[in-house]
């Protein structure tokens, strides 16, 4: 990572693939373990990409409230998704055919 905001991703940024993102549909499944590897929760976000910055993040726009929600601006966690209906795990709620998907696994750090 480099740049004044610890976030920028210069080796996997694509700004053509950043810009597609734009005004596309995603689901965003994240992972939270502790710094022992164990599952904390897990989270689903879904909507709409408003915004694709290599220094501020991914934001989307979550369909289920129309609130904000920013991703890290990793590019190589996003893939197109293969179509179908997706079933969030912690709602009655599913998506169907996303433009693309995300996977993020977050892991706090040990503080001794």
């Amino acid at each position: 990572m480099q740049g004044n905001s610890g976030r920028d991703h210069d080796d996997d940024w694509d700004p053509d693939f950043a810009d597609e993102l734009i005004g596309q549909t995603l689901l965003v499944g994240i992972t939270y373990l502790d710094h022992e590897g164990e599952l904390l929760r897990r989270q689903q976000v879904f909507g709409t990409v408003i915004s694709a910055n290599r220094g501020a993040g991914i934001i989307i726009r979550q369909h289920s409230d129309n609130e904000s929600f920013e991703i890290a601006p990793i590019l190589s966690a996003i893939e197109y998704a293969a179509p179908g209906i997706y079933q969030l795990a912690d709602s009655d709620a599913a998506v169907e055919d996303p433009d693309f998907t995300a996977l993020f696994t977050v892991t706090t750090p040990n503080r001794h």
